[in-house]
């Protein structure tokens, strides 16, 4: 199960709203300082995603709370995600050469555009087979665990900008 941390911001009939710090991977390895990479991810905020999920309870806002994806549901999501464009331009690129470069004589334009459209196409219905790869149970994020109240204005240091240290 892949976890995160978010924030409550509000309740409405059996749903948690909640926001969720996007996390990147990069500024966890000791080259850092030298990457462009992390000089940018550490000069611009992370993204913020807005979640709901089911709760037999009411929470106060703020409160800090942890939710899980299942790892089947986003692993069959991104096998369709990137490999059904990719075989269809496979595919173009196929029908392209034979069509373009062996019946035709020409040029790589054709197989280019036909591999491309291809791809468009593919990105089409990926958009479409996305929505069947698992139920709505499946894709929907569940609440693990309450992390505590919320904790007073006074008392929050601010961990967004990594300004405290």
């Amino acid at each position: 199960m892949i976890k995160a941390l978010a924030e409550v911001t509000g309740y409405q009939d059996g749903w948690l709203s909640l926001a969720c710090q996007q996390q990147t991977s990069c500024g966890s390895c000791k080259s850092q300082s030298q990457c462009g990479t992390g000089i940018v991810s550490k000069a611009l905020p992370g993204k913020v995603n807005h979640v709901s999920v089911r709760s037999p309870e009411p929470l106060p806002t703020g409160t800090l709370v942890e939710i899980g994806l299942g790892e089947a549901t986003l692993v069959r999501s991104a096998l369709v995600v990137y490999m059904v464009p990719l075989m269809m331009m496979f595919v173009g690129a196929l029908l392209g050469q034979f069509f373009f470069a062996a019946l035709a004589g020409s040029g790589e334009g054709g197989v280019i555009a036909l591999s491309l459209g291809f791809g468009a196409l593919g990105v089409g219905i990926a958009r479409r087979l996305a929505r069947y790869v698992g139920s709505a149970e499946q894709q929907q994020p569940e609440l693990l665990r309450i992390m505590g109240e919320p904790i007073s204005e006074l008392a929050v240091i601010n961990t967004r900008h990594q300004d405290s240290d």
